[in-house]
């Protein structure tokens, strides 16, 4: 793409603005939205517009994340063991041509990920456009490929910016390994490179030209009792982040039914028939899980779970049943342990048709 776009978290208000000259001057916004490896349609996507309202009132404002926000879609997280193209379907491209009286004004062109801003980061909240996961550690099985983290960058910035990935091996006993961002706009890269699997884990380190940007540490745990629970989520950057619940877990069973006296057909009825009846039985499975020990800064973790539209335990989908939690402190709490409840995103007997 020979333009320059700018990222933006479509769960959260975009707002575009116009002032215009005169009270009843139409203010257009045209929106042409396509996904990556498809191509910019030749008419607009949505036109939107609005009359200046009055005299001391010229500034129109429109707010576009609900028209991107709709052609993005996450069903599940593919593991990768190399730099991969992110998924189309997890980000859209847009151009917005801003016209005054039918003139255009200014144009904007826009990549929106399903992510979302803090009250307290202000209007158009972008975050890190860049590195879509927060700095510290993280808890990941032993010798398993779980997670994955994502980036955006512009091949088409200027001036030039180069992006580098470094893994070192947190127990040393395996070579350093390098990684061209460069390669892929939109992609992601194992939270573990390979050859430091069941080694501890890795430090991975991203650099922008030549200076370190972000640091993460991707630290192996092994778990000799419980059966751990891999949870994938959409994060306020709108992409997949996982998380281990590596303790014990807990699940339950809730039916619904209606029940109803029934008429024997005669009086000679068969003592074998049921006169009492349930009709219309189902019935939803919750599970609770426990993180484990963990650092202060999962606190943020636990809060962009329980915010998430897309979660999946262990590859099926779950809604939060928990919508209330203790954001621990060391200070207060030695040890820090999450414990959240889930319901499982459908019911035990299908009835879809």
């Amino acid at each position: 793409m020979s333009n320059v776009y700018t990222k933006i978290n479509v769960r959260s208000p975009y707002i575009i603005s116009q002032a215009a000259s005169n009270a009843g001057d139409l203010i257009q916004v045209e929106l042409f939205i396509h996904q990556s490896g498809g191509s910019e349609p030749a008419t607009a996507t949505f036109n939107l517009s609005k009359p200046a309202p009055s005299a001391s009132l010229l500034t129109v404002f429109f707010d576009i994340s609900p028209y991107l926000k709709s052609y993005i879609s996450h069903t599940s997280l593919t593991p990768v063991t190399a730099l991969t193209a992110t998924s189309a379907g997890n980000y859209v491209y847009c151009k917005a041509l801003i016209k005054k009286a039918g003139v255009l004004q200014d144009t904007k062109f826009l990549i929106g990920y399903n992510g979302y801003g803090y009250f307290e980061n202000g209007s158009n909240p972008v975050l890190d456009a860049h590195i879509m996961l927060d700095e510290g550690e993280y808890y990941l099985l032993k010798n398993q490929n779980n997670g994955a983290l994502f980036y955006s960058i512009d091949s088409d910035a200027s001036p030039a910016e180069d992006w580098d990935a470094k893994y070192v091996c947190l127990d040393g006993s395996t070579a350093d390994v390098d990684i061209n961002l460069n390669t892929q706009d939109n992609a992601y890269i194992p939270y573990i490179t390979p050859t430091h699997k069941n080694n501890g884990g890795s430090t991975l380190k991203i650099f922008k030209d030549s200076s370190l940007y972000k640091t993460f540490t991707f630290t192996e745990v092994c778990e000799p009792k419980y059966t751990p629970v891999v949870c994938d989520f959409v994060n306020k950057y709108g992409v997949w982040q996982t998380i281990i619940f590596f303790k014990v877990s807990k699940s339950n069973i809730n039916t619904t039914r209606s029940t109803f006296n029934m008429m024997p057909s005669t009086p000679s009825y068969n003592t074998s028939k049921n006169i009492t009846q349930n009709f219309n039985t189902n019935g939803t499975e919750t599970i609770t899980v426990n993180t484990g020990f963990v650092r202060e800064g999962y606190s943020d973790v636990m809060k962009q779970i329980l915010l998430s539209e897309t979660i999946r335990l262990d590859g099926e989908p779950v809604v939060p049943q928990t919508n209330s939690l203790d954001m621990h402190k060391s200070i207060n709490e030695r040890l820090i342990n999450y414990t959240l409840t889930f319901n499982y995103a459908h019911h035990i007997i299908n009835t879809i048709q």
